[in-house]
């Protein structure tokens, strides 16, 4: 029971930080961005990927995975209802999405192995 509540704990904590004080701090940012002459697409890419892995926690319960990724994932695994939704999911992002996903997160994930 302790461990549950220390778990709501940090959620209720994580989900005001965002709904509270991710807003300022994205404004902040853009406009840091816009003055310094710094990518504004690079950042907002890393947004949507952030944004993606925080699908991949809620869908999946993974949470270092995005939703293309795991989708992908699970699809080689034999899930046929993830088949499903990795075609609509590349119908909508682009021939083979889910595929290049996992490949892009997997080398990442390997590079960083090496650093260690």
């Amino acid at each position: 029971m302790l461990k549950f509540l220390k778990e709501l704990l940090l959620f209720i904590i994580a989900l005001t930080g965002i709904i509270f004080i991710t807003p300022f701090v994205f404004v902040f940012k853009l406009l840091y961005k816009i003055v310094t002459g710094q990518s504004i697409a690079e950042y907002l890419h890393t947004i949507s990927v952030g944004l993606d892995q925080l699908g991949g926690s809620v869908l999946y319960e993974q949470e270092d995975w995005t939703i293309s990724s795991y989708t992908y994932y699970l699809c080689r695994k034999g899930n046929t209802t993830a088949c499903k939704f990795e075609k609509f999911i590349n119908f909508f992002a682009g021939k083979e999405h889910c595929k290049h996903s996992f490949y892009k997160e997997k080398h990442d994930f390997e590079k960083e192995l090496k650093k260690d």
